[in-house]
């Protein structure tokens, strides 16, 4: 028995230290690039019938505009090599009809290429004799031939070009995806602006985006650690290329000139605040790093009755993937902040019901 016991403290004491330092390792690869937009966006009328399907004549044309910034944090600057941008409306009636930018190509020489091409022979041939009988009589006897001939060719040629941003449909013509590239030409980092426009349904007055931005290259190289880590190999970080930074947004779109419109969109983005700022509150009373919370986290996943209050269940809210009334995590929340999660989305379906067919 007291074998068994003790077995059980290893096991426990080993995971426990397997878990700190998966949690150290996590600190250390943190996102070294974070990205912000702005939780509104104003849909303006445009003028592109002549892109407009025939089994969409009836629709409008809005043009949204997204400004994405993007920050590079802390002390140890990353290889940024290219962004990935995805952007897909909520509603289903959504077609994109056009977006910027578009694919575009460049090249790192500002001028084309010149070459220069030079061909020459020559040819020669020499005979020679020299005699002498004492020092009273002595000959010489040459002859010379040569032949030269040179050409020289010059031309311009295309200096070679690389893609600096390329730019598709996506989900079956309902959003866009872009792809952008480090460049001399292209800085990614500060703010960048894109712009789709949608078919949407007719007396169009408000709607919602998914915006999806990740960002790739190779990550700042970090000091060597010391001590009883420096030969754990599930501290080491890899120098090759990935994913430095990545972030989900949910933006609420409103027609220009509609007052209403515009008060429900900038509600929903105040209850998306408070939502967060409340689930971030939660989670700092109950450290992840405490060893009840640890115990939690496991007996939640061998118990499937048992519900983890710290994953991301707000995260999923805001993106549409939980219902606040049959989530099992939202439902064991504490009552004010099950409150929040509700009031968020009682403020996402009146914002959305403004284009519900009456």
């Amino acid at each position: 028995m007291k074998t068994f016991q003790s077995q059980v403290k290893s096991y426990v004491a080993a995971f426990a230290l397997v878990v700190l330092a998966t949690d150290i390792a996590a600190e250390d690869n943190v996102q070294a690039l974070s990205f912000d937009l702005p939780p509104t966006a104003v849909a303006r009328p445009v003028d592109l019938s002549d892109r407009m399907t025939p089994t969409s004549q009836a629709g409008e044309s809005m043009q949204v505009e997204l400004r994405l910034s993007s920050m590079v944090t802390g002390s140890k600057l990353p290889t940024i090599e290219r962004w990935m941008v995805q952007v897909v409306p909520r509603a289903a009636s959504w077609r994109v009809l056009d977006y910027s930018p578009r694919t575009e190509t460049g090249s790192d020489y500002a001028t084309p290429i010149q070459v220069k091409r030079s061909d020459e022979s020559t040819r020669s041939m020499g005979i020679a004799a020299d005699g002498g009988y004492g020092h009273l009589a002595s000959a010489h006897l040459g002859a010379d031939h040569g032949d030269k001939q040179s050409e020289a060719i010059q031309f311009d040629k295309h200096a070679p070009l690389h893609a600096v941003s390329a730019a598709g449909t996506i989900e079956r013509g309902r959003g866009v995806y872009y792809k952008l590239r480090w460049t001399s030409q292209q800085v990614l980092e500060g703010e960048k602006l894109f712009q789709v426009a949608f078919d949407v349904p007719p007396g169009f007055r408000a709607g919602m985006l998914d915006v999806v931005v990740m960002a790739y290259g190779k990550p700042a190289k970090s000091s060597p650690m010391s001590g009883v880590w420096a030969d754990m190999p599930l501290l080491e970080t890899s120098s090759s290329s990935a994913m430095l930074g990545k972030a989900h947004f949910t933006v609420a779109v409103h027609r220009e000139g509609d007052d209403a419109a515009w008060s429900l969109a900038r509600q929903l983005a105040s209850a998306e605040v408070r939502l967060r700022q409340a689930a971030s509150g939660h989670r700092a009373d109950t450290p992840i790093r405490s060893l009840p919370t640890l115990i939690r986290h496991v007996a939640a996943k061998i118990d499937v009755d048992s519900v983890d209050v710290h994953g991301d269940w707000a995260e999923r809210l805001i993106a549409g993937q939980a219902d606040p009334y049959i989530d099992p995590v939202i439902r064991k929340l504490p009552t004010d902040l099950r409150v929040v999660a509700l009031d968020y989305n009682d403020s996402r379906r009146a914002l959305l019901a403004l284009d519900e067919p009456r």
